[in-house]
Protein backbone atom coordinates (compact mmCIF):
# COMPACT_ATOMS: atom_id res chain seq x y z
CA UNK A 1 0.00 0.00 0.00
CA UNK A 2 1.58 3.37 -1.03
CA UNK A 3 2.31 5.88 1.08
CA UNK A 4 -0.05 9.37 1.53
CA UNK A 5 1.52 12.27 0.00
CA UNK A 6 1.03 16.00 1.39
CA UNK A 7 3.72 17.67 0.82
CA UNK A 8 6.29 17.46 -2.04
CA UNK A 9 9.55 19.65 -2.90
CA UNK A 10 10.41 20.18 -6.49
CA UNK A 11 14.17 20.98 -7.03
CA UNK A 12 15.00 23.35 -10.17
CA UNK A 13 12.63 25.99 -11.11
CA UNK A 14 13.23 25.79 -15.01
CA UNK A 15 10.53 25.19 -17.36
CA UNK A 16 10.39 21.37 -16.52
CA UNK A 17 10.09 22.33 -12.38
CA UNK A 18 7.62 24.79 -13.15
CA UNK A 19 5.38 22.34 -14.53
CA UNK A 20 6.17 19.71 -11.98
CA UNK A 21 5.22 22.17 -9.46
CA UNK A 22 2.06 23.24 -10.80
CA UNK A 23 0.72 19.94 -11.63
CA UNK A 24 1.24 18.93 -8.25
CA UNK A 25 -0.08 22.35 -6.65
CA UNK A 26 -2.99 21.67 -8.85
CA UNK A 27 -3.64 18.26 -7.03
CA UNK A 28 -4.36 20.10 -3.94
CA UNK A 29 -0.81 19.24 -2.22
CA UNK A 30 1.79 21.64 -0.96
CA UNK A 31 4.58 22.42 -2.88
CA UNK A 32 8.34 23.59 -2.08
CA UNK A 33 9.82 24.89 -5.27
CA UNK A 34 13.65 24.85 -4.68
CA UNK A 35 17.09 26.58 -6.82
CA UNK A 36 20.45 28.23 -6.13
CA UNK A 37 19.27 31.69 -7.15
CA UNK A 38 15.98 33.87 -5.62
CA UNK A 39 15.70 35.43 -9.18
CA UNK A 40 15.11 31.76 -10.71
CA UNK A 41 12.40 30.97 -8.11
CA UNK A 42 10.78 34.99 -9.02
CA UNK A 43 10.87 33.48 -12.77
CA UNK A 44 9.54 30.01 -11.70
CA UNK A 45 6.37 31.48 -9.78
CA UNK A 46 5.75 34.64 -12.20
CA UNK A 47 5.44 31.46 -15.39
CA UNK A 48 2.83 29.13 -13.06
CA UNK A 49 0.81 32.25 -12.74
CA UNK A 50 1.07 33.06 -16.26
CA UNK A 51 0.12 29.60 -17.02
CA UNK A 52 -2.94 29.59 -14.40
CA UNK A 53 -3.77 33.15 -15.54
CA UNK A 54 -4.15 31.57 -19.28
CA UNK A 55 -6.75 28.51 -17.63
CA UNK A 56 -8.62 31.97 -16.20
CA UNK A 57 -8.93 33.21 -19.55
CA UNK A 58 -10.14 29.61 -21.29
CA UNK A 59 -13.09 29.71 -18.09
CA UNK A 60 -11.28 26.93 -16.91
CA UNK A 61 -10.16 28.58 -13.41
CA UNK A 62 -11.71 31.24 -11.23
CA UNK A 63 -9.44 33.94 -9.81
CA UNK A 64 -10.01 32.45 -6.26
CA UNK A 65 -8.77 29.08 -7.48
CA UNK A 66 -5.97 30.43 -8.71
CA UNK A 67 -4.63 32.42 -5.68
CA UNK A 68 -5.01 28.60 -3.92
CA UNK A 69 -3.00 27.40 -6.08
CA UNK A 70 -0.46 30.13 -5.72
CA UNK A 71 -0.98 30.13 -2.22
CA UNK A 72 0.19 26.58 -1.82
CA UNK A 73 3.86 26.82 -3.20
CA UNK A 74 6.71 28.20 -1.21
CA UNK A 75 9.69 29.46 -3.11
CA UNK A 76 13.21 28.95 -1.37
CA UNK A 77 16.51 28.96 -2.28
CA UNK A 78 18.02 26.08 0.26
CA UNK A 79 17.16 23.23 1.94
CA UNK A 80 15.64 24.15 5.31
CA UNK A 81 12.11 23.68 6.71
CA UNK A 82 11.67 20.59 4.60
CA UNK A 83 11.63 17.64 8.04
CA UNK A 84 7.50 17.42 6.77
CA UNK A 85 8.45 16.53 3.47
CA UNK A 86 7.22 13.24 1.82
CA UNK A 87 8.61 13.25 -1.38
CA UNK A 88 11.41 15.76 -3.59
CA UNK A 89 11.14 15.76 -7.10
CA UNK A 90 14.42 16.52 -8.69
CA UNK A 91 14.37 18.65 -12.05
CA UNK A 92 18.03 19.84 -11.67
CA UNK A 93 20.50 20.01 -14.79
CA UNK A 94 20.67 16.67 -16.43
CA UNK A 95 24.40 16.42 -14.72
CA UNK A 96 25.50 13.23 -13.07
CA UNK A 97 27.74 15.24 -10.95
CA UNK A 98 24.51 17.90 -9.87
CA UNK A 99 22.50 15.37 -9.16
CA UNK A 100 24.79 13.09 -6.63
CA UNK A 101 25.32 16.01 -4.92
CA UNK A 102 21.40 17.16 -4.64
CA UNK A 103 20.62 13.62 -3.51
CA UNK A 104 23.55 13.37 -1.16
CA UNK A 105 22.82 16.53 0.69
CA UNK A 106 18.80 15.42 0.74
CA UNK A 107 19.49 12.41 2.27
CA UNK A 108 20.78 13.90 5.49
CA UNK A 109 18.19 16.71 5.91
CA UNK A 110 14.32 14.96 5.05
CA UNK A 111 12.76 12.66 7.23
CA UNK A 112 13.95 8.97 6.52
CA UNK A 113 10.56 7.65 5.09
CA UNK A 114 10.43 10.49 2.47
CA UNK A 115 11.26 9.44 -1.13
CA UNK A 116 13.71 10.89 -3.47
CA UNK A 117 12.55 10.74 -7.05
CA UNK A 118 14.58 12.29 -10.11
CA UNK A 119 13.17 13.66 -13.51
CA UNK A 120 15.77 12.18 -15.54
CA UNK A 121 15.88 11.74 -19.24
CA UNK A 122 18.78 9.31 -19.12
CA UNK A 123 20.84 9.05 -15.69
CA UNK A 124 21.53 5.93 -13.94
CA UNK A 125 18.94 5.50 -10.77
CA UNK A 126 20.94 2.82 -9.72
CA UNK A 127 24.29 5.14 -9.35
CA UNK A 128 21.89 8.57 -8.56
CA UNK A 129 20.57 6.26 -5.38
CA UNK A 130 24.47 5.21 -4.11
CA UNK A 131 24.52 8.77 -3.30
CA UNK A 132 22.09 8.11 -0.70
CA UNK A 133 21.56 5.59 2.78
CA UNK A 134 18.02 5.40 1.36
CA UNK A 135 18.75 3.45 -1.71
CA UNK A 136 14.97 1.76 -1.70
CA UNK A 137 13.46 5.33 -1.50
CA UNK A 138 15.23 6.47 -5.04
CA UNK A 139 13.40 6.23 -7.99
CA UNK A 140 13.08 7.90 -11.27
CA UNK A 141 9.66 9.92 -12.16
CA UNK A 142 10.62 11.08 -15.85
CA UNK A 143 8.03 13.96 -16.61
CA UNK A 144 7.65 14.92 -20.65
CA UNK A 145 7.59 18.63 -21.56
CA UNK A 146 5.64 20.69 -21.02
CA UNK A 147 5.14 19.14 -17.98
CA UNK A 148 1.64 19.87 -16.20
CA UNK A 149 0.18 19.13 -19.83
CA UNK A 150 1.76 16.06 -21.04
CA UNK A 151 0.26 13.07 -19.83
CA UNK A 152 3.05 10.33 -19.14
CA UNK A 153 5.39 9.42 -16.37
CA UNK A 154 8.13 7.58 -16.66
CA UNK A 155 8.43 5.42 -13.93
CA UNK A 156 12.11 4.15 -13.46
CA UNK A 157 13.09 1.36 -10.51
CA UNK A 158 16.66 1.70 -9.49
CA UNK A 159 18.48 -1.56 -8.76
CA UNK A 160 17.35 -1.47 -5.13
CA UNK A 161 13.73 0.23 -5.62
CA UNK A 162 11.45 -0.98 -3.48
CA UNK A 163 7.98 -2.29 -4.25
CA UNK A 164 6.87 -0.28 -1.88
CA UNK A 165 8.41 3.47 -3.59
CA UNK A 166 7.20 2.01 -6.96
CA UNK A 167 3.94 1.74 -5.95
CA UNK A 168 3.50 5.37 -3.91
CA UNK A 169 5.15 7.04 -7.40
CA UNK A 170 2.52 5.44 -9.28
CA UNK A 171 -0.16 6.80 -7.04
CA UNK A 172 1.17 10.05 -6.62
CA UNK A 173 1.96 10.25 -10.79
CA UNK A 174 -2.00 9.22 -10.93
CA UNK A 175 -2.84 11.70 -8.10
CA UNK A 176 -1.79 14.61 -10.65
CA UNK A 177 -3.35 13.39 -13.22
CA UNK A 178 -0.97 11.16 -15.16
CA UNK A 179 -0.24 7.86 -16.76
CA UNK A 180 2.39 6.05 -15.13
CA UNK A 181 4.52 2.68 -17.12
CA UNK A 182 7.16 1.71 -14.91
CA UNK A 183 10.13 0.90 -17.16
CA UNK A 184 13.24 -0.83 -16.01
CA UNK A 185 16.15 1.47 -16.16
CA UNK A 186 18.42 1.24 -19.36
CA UNK A 187 19.84 3.91 -21.43
CA UNK A 188 17.48 6.45 -22.71
CA UNK A 189 14.49 4.19 -20.73
CA UNK A 190 11.67 3.78 -23.41
CA UNK A 191 10.57 6.82 -25.29
CA UNK A 192 13.73 8.48 -25.67
CA UNK A 193 15.21 5.54 -26.90
CA UNK A 194 12.64 4.53 -29.84
CA UNK A 195 11.84 8.23 -30.46
CA UNK A 196 15.88 8.68 -31.48
CA UNK A 197 16.57 5.81 -33.98
CA UNK A 198 13.62 7.42 -36.12
CA UNK A 199 14.72 11.15 -35.62
CA UNK A 200 18.49 9.61 -36.04
CA UNK A 201 17.03 7.48 -39.38
CA UNK A 202 15.26 10.85 -40.80
CA UNK A 203 18.44 12.63 -41.02
CA UNK A 204 20.17 9.53 -42.89
CA UNK A 205 17.71 9.89 -45.58
CA UNK A 206 17.49 13.19 -46.22
CA UNK A 207 21.04 13.20 -46.41
CA UNK A 208 20.72 10.81 -49.33
CA UNK A 209 18.35 13.20 -50.91
CA UNK A 210 15.39 10.74 -51.06
CA UNK A 211 13.06 13.41 -49.99
CA UNK A 212 12.79 16.71 -47.99
CA UNK A 213 12.41 18.52 -44.88
CA UNK A 214 9.03 18.97 -45.82
CA UNK A 215 7.78 15.67 -47.50
CA UNK A 216 9.73 13.96 -44.31
CA UNK A 217 7.61 15.77 -41.78
CA UNK A 218 4.56 16.16 -43.57
CA UNK A 219 3.97 12.22 -43.66
CA UNK A 220 5.09 11.97 -39.77
CA UNK A 221 1.68 13.87 -39.61
CA UNK A 222 0.05 11.60 -41.91
CA UNK A 223 1.10 8.78 -39.60
CA UNK A 224 0.16 9.56 -36.78
CA UNK A 225 2.67 12.22 -34.86
CA UNK A 226 1.92 15.64 -33.97
CA UNK A 227 4.96 16.61 -35.52
CA UNK A 228 7.90 15.79 -37.99
CA UNK A 229 11.20 14.79 -36.77
CA UNK A 230 12.70 18.16 -38.32
CA UNK A 231 10.21 20.02 -36.27
CA UNK A 232 10.48 18.20 -33.39
CA UNK A 233 14.19 18.38 -33.04
CA UNK A 234 14.44 22.21 -34.17
CA UNK A 235 12.09 22.40 -30.80
CA UNK A 236 14.09 19.60 -28.83
CA UNK A 237 17.51 21.60 -29.60
CA UNK A 238 19.70 20.04 -32.15
CA UNK A 239 22.86 19.95 -29.65
CA UNK A 240 20.49 18.33 -26.89
CA UNK A 241 19.54 15.93 -30.01
CA UNK A 242 23.32 15.11 -30.75
CA UNK A 243 24.27 14.21 -27.32
CA UNK A 244 21.39 12.16 -26.77
CA UNK A 245 22.31 10.27 -29.57
CA UNK A 246 25.92 9.64 -28.93
CA UNK A 247 24.67 8.75 -25.24
CA UNK A 248 22.54 6.24 -26.77
CA UNK A 249 25.33 5.21 -29.57
CA UNK A 250 27.80 4.49 -26.78
CA UNK A 251 25.29 2.08 -24.95
CA UNK A 252 23.64 0.18 -27.66
CA UNK A 253 25.97 0.86 -30.39
CA UNK A 254 25.62 1.00 -33.90
CA UNK A 255 21.94 0.71 -34.39
CA UNK A 256 22.13 4.16 -32.92
CA UNK A 257 24.89 5.53 -35.15
CA UNK A 258 24.68 9.41 -35.52
CA UNK A 259 24.13 10.94 -38.69
CA UNK A 260 26.91 13.01 -39.99
CA UNK A 261 24.25 15.87 -40.92
CA UNK A 262 23.41 16.41 -37.47
CA UNK A 263 26.61 16.63 -36.00
CA UNK A 264 27.46 19.63 -39.01
CA UNK A 265 24.58 21.14 -38.33
CA UNK A 266 25.86 21.47 -34.36
CA UNK A 267 29.01 22.16 -35.49
CA UNK A 268 27.73 25.35 -37.43
CA UNK A 269 25.41 26.77 -34.65
CA UNK A 270 22.66 25.40 -36.36
CA UNK A 271 20.59 24.48 -33.57
CA UNK A 272 17.15 24.86 -33.68
CA UNK A 273 14.76 27.30 -32.39
CA UNK A 274 17.12 28.32 -29.41
CA UNK A 275 19.59 29.81 -32.56
CA UNK A 276 16.72 30.60 -34.54
CA UNK A 277 17.95 28.59 -37.21
CA UNK A 278 17.64 24.63 -37.01
CA UNK A 279 16.20 22.59 -40.23
CA UNK A 280 13.94 25.64 -40.26
CA UNK A 281 13.93 29.34 -39.60
CA UNK A 282 12.39 30.41 -36.71
CA UNK A 283 12.09 34.39 -36.45
CA UNK A 284 9.42 34.35 -33.67
CA UNK A 285 6.76 35.95 -35.24
CA UNK A 286 3.26 34.49 -34.98
CA UNK A 287 1.52 32.60 -37.70
CA UNK A 288 4.52 32.61 -40.13
CA UNK A 289 5.20 29.64 -42.40
CA UNK A 290 7.66 27.48 -41.74
CA UNK A 291 10.91 28.25 -43.98
CA UNK A 292 13.79 25.40 -44.43
CA UNK A 293 16.94 27.25 -43.25
CA UNK A 294 19.17 27.72 -46.73
CA UNK A 295 22.44 27.50 -45.29
CA UNK A 296 21.82 23.43 -44.04
CA UNK A 297 21.81 23.05 -48.08
CA UNK A 298 25.65 23.62 -48.29
CA UNK A 299 26.20 21.21 -45.08
CA UNK A 300 24.14 18.36 -46.96
CA UNK A 301 26.11 19.30 -50.29
CA UNK A 302 29.23 18.80 -48.78
CA UNK A 303 28.19 15.01 -47.26
CA UNK A 304 28.92 12.05 -49.91
CA UNK A 305 26.88 9.36 -48.66
CA UNK A 306 27.09 6.81 -52.23
CA UNK A 307 24.61 5.56 -54.20
CA UNK A 308 22.33 3.53 -52.05
CA UNK A 309 19.75 1.43 -54.23
CA UNK A 310 16.61 3.55 -53.43
CA UNK A 311 14.98 5.04 -56.06
CA UNK A 312 12.22 7.06 -53.57
CA UNK A 313 10.98 7.47 -50.23
CA UNK A 314 9.16 5.49 -47.62
CA UNK A 315 8.00 6.40 -44.46
CA UNK A 316 8.58 3.51 -43.39
CA UNK A 317 12.27 3.19 -44.08
CA UNK A 318 12.01 6.11 -40.92
CA UNK A 319 9.57 4.49 -38.68
CA UNK A 320 10.59 0.46 -38.57
CA UNK A 321 13.47 1.54 -36.40
CA UNK A 322 11.55 3.03 -34.00
CA UNK A 323 9.13 -0.38 -34.27
CA UNK A 324 12.71 -2.61 -34.09
CA UNK A 325 13.93 -1.25 -30.69
CA UNK A 326 10.22 -1.11 -29.22
CA UNK A 327 10.93 -4.74 -29.49
CA UNK A 328 14.48 -4.84 -28.39
CA UNK A 329 12.62 -3.12 -25.53
CA UNK A 330 10.48 -5.71 -24.62
CA UNK A 331 12.86 -7.89 -25.19
CA UNK A 332 14.79 -7.38 -22.57
CA UNK A 333 12.05 -6.81 -20.15
CA UNK A 334 12.03 -3.09 -20.30
CA UNK A 335 8.58 -2.27 -20.38
CA UNK A 336 5.23 -4.44 -20.53
CA UNK A 337 4.33 -5.02 -24.78
CA UNK A 338 0.78 -3.22 -23.75
CA UNK A 339 1.89 -0.65 -22.40
CA UNK A 340 4.67 0.54 -25.51
CA UNK A 341 1.86 2.33 -27.45
CA UNK A 342 0.16 4.07 -23.44
CA UNK A 343 4.23 5.35 -23.52
CA UNK A 344 4.56 6.58 -26.89
CA UNK A 345 0.84 8.06 -27.19
CA UNK A 346 0.85 9.90 -23.75
CA UNK A 347 4.70 10.39 -23.85
CA UNK A 348 5.13 11.92 -27.57
CA UNK A 349 1.60 11.98 -28.97
CA UNK A 350 1.88 9.03 -31.69
CA UNK A 351 -2.05 8.34 -31.34
CA UNK A 352 -2.15 5.34 -33.72
CA UNK A 353 0.46 3.36 -31.73
CA UNK A 354 3.79 2.44 -33.07
CA UNK A 355 2.94 -1.74 -32.77
CA UNK A 356 0.06 -0.75 -35.50
CA UNK A 357 2.55 -1.36 -38.47
CA UNK A 358 2.28 -5.21 -37.22
CA UNK A 359 -1.20 -5.12 -37.40
CA UNK A 360 -1.35 -3.03 -40.68
CA UNK A 361 0.99 -5.33 -42.83
CA UNK A 362 1.70 -8.31 -40.38
CA UNK A 363 4.77 -9.04 -37.96
CA UNK A 364 6.24 -11.17 -40.99
CA UNK A 365 6.35 -8.03 -43.19
CA UNK A 366 8.17 -6.01 -40.77
CA UNK A 367 10.77 -8.65 -40.27
CA UNK A 368 11.16 -8.88 -44.03
CA UNK A 369 11.41 -5.12 -44.19
CA UNK A 370 13.61 -4.66 -41.17
CA UNK A 371 15.78 -7.31 -43.11
CA UNK A 372 15.81 -5.78 -46.48
CA UNK A 373 16.63 -2.37 -45.16
CA UNK A 374 19.81 -3.97 -42.60
CA UNK A 375 21.24 -5.33 -46.13
CA UNK A 376 21.06 -2.24 -47.36
CA UNK A 377 21.96 0.45 -44.52
CA UNK A 378 23.77 -2.11 -41.96
CA UNK A 379 23.37 -2.51 -37.93
CA UNK A 380 21.17 0.74 -37.78
CA UNK A 381 18.59 -2.36 -39.24
CA UNK A 382 19.39 -5.25 -37.85
CA UNK A 383 16.08 -6.82 -36.35
CA UNK A 384 15.55 -8.51 -32.82
CA UNK A 385 16.25 -11.68 -32.40
CA UNK A 386 12.73 -11.80 -30.48
CA UNK A 387 10.94 -10.55 -33.71
CA UNK A 388 12.24 -13.43 -35.91
CA UNK A 389 10.82 -15.54 -32.83
CA UNK A 390 7.87 -13.89 -33.16
CA UNK A 391 7.13 -14.49 -36.54
CA UNK A 392 8.38 -17.85 -36.37
CA UNK A 393 6.52 -18.55 -33.87
CA UNK A 394 3.07 -17.32 -35.96
CA UNK A 395 2.35 -14.11 -34.27
CA UNK A 396 0.38 -12.08 -36.64
CA UNK A 397 0.35 -8.66 -35.28
CA UNK A 398 1.27 -7.24 -31.72
CA UNK A 399 -1.91 -4.73 -30.51
CA UNK A 400 -4.51 -7.84 -30.62
CA UNK A 401 -2.21 -10.50 -28.93
CA UNK A 402 -0.09 -8.07 -26.41
CA UNK A 403 -1.22 -9.90 -23.02
CA UNK A 404 -0.83 -13.81 -24.75
CA UNK A 405 3.06 -12.31 -26.21
CA UNK A 406 3.65 -10.97 -23.01
CA UNK A 407 3.13 -14.43 -21.10
CA UNK A 408 4.81 -17.06 -23.90
CA UNK A 409 7.15 -15.14 -26.04
CA UNK A 410 9.80 -13.42 -23.35
CA UNK A 411 10.75 -16.55 -21.30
Amino acid sequence: MSQNIKNVAVIGAGAMGQGIALSVALADLKVTLIDVKQEFIEKGINNIKRMLDSRIKRGQLTENQVQTYLGSINGQTNYQNLENTDFVIEAALEKIEVKLKIFQELDNIIKPEAILASNTSALSISQIACATKRKDKVIGMHFFNPAHIMKLVEVIPGYHTSHQTIATTQSLSSLLGKTAVVVKECPGFLVNRLLFPYMNEAIYALTEGLASINQIDETALQFGLPMGPFTLMDMTGLDICLDVNEFLYNEYGLRFETAKLLKLMVEHGFLGQKSKAGFYLHDNQPNTPKQVNPDFIELLASLKTGNKPCVKFDFNRVILPMFNEAIYAYQEGVVELADIDIAMNYGCGLKRGILSLSTDNGLAWCLEQMGNYHKLYGERFRPSWLLKKMVHAGILNLTKNANSANLSLVK
